[in-house]
């Protein structure tokens, strides 16, 4: 995703972010429809309703994967590597990570979002693409169960093991 990718016009000699680049694709592809999407989603999770695949086009669920993702992971102040790794795996877990992809790479509506990010030269802007997306598409036939939150549990794991030998000292009354 790093391949050909854009220097932030804000901060030069620093290049974007490919998880900045997936927010915008995620919120473009259901803005035009974004308060339908949002009610149902909001419908689906009040009345525990099934969410996955079945009733979601590829575009929601990218939109619900990435809002999902900066919900649980900015409260842990999460890098955006660590959001896009997370991305992968909950992508490989719904089994529709190639179709992630070719929303990525192939949406007319979203070329001025590709330019905005990427070099023409960039796969993503290049046919080379539709390669990747058929090797991403051998993965939806296997079936994945990996957590999403594997790297932020870490997190929080080393600062209860750090914050251990804190407790003690304040409730001995020695400070």
């Amino acid at each position: 995703m790093d391949h050909g990718i854009m220097e932030s016009v804000l901060y030069p000699s620093t290049a974007y972010h490919p998880w900045s680049f997936i927010e915008d694709i995620a919120y473009y592809s259901v803005e035009k429809h974004f308060n339908s999407v949002y009610s149902r989603l909001t419908l689906c999770n009040t009345f525990k309703l099934d969410q996955d695949g079945k009733i979601l086009t590829p575009e929601e669920l990218l939109f619900r994967s990435v809002q999902l993702i900066n919900d649980s992971h900015n409260a842990a102040n999460a890098h955006p590597d660590v959001k896009l790794r997370s991305l992968l795996v909950l992508g490989v877990n719904e089994q529709c990570l190639h179709l992630w992809f070719d929303l990525l790479c192939s949406s007319k509506n979203q070329d001025a979002i590709r330019c905005k990010y990427y070099h023409p030269w960039a796969f993503i802007r290049t046919p080379a693409w539709r390669q990747i997306k058929c090797d991403l598409r051998l993965l939806s036939q296997f079936s994945f169960n990996l957590s999403v939150d594997f790297e932020i549990e870490g997190v929080e794991k080393k600062k209860k093991k750090a914050g251990a030998g804190v407790s003690p000292i304040v409730t001995d009354g020695s400070l």
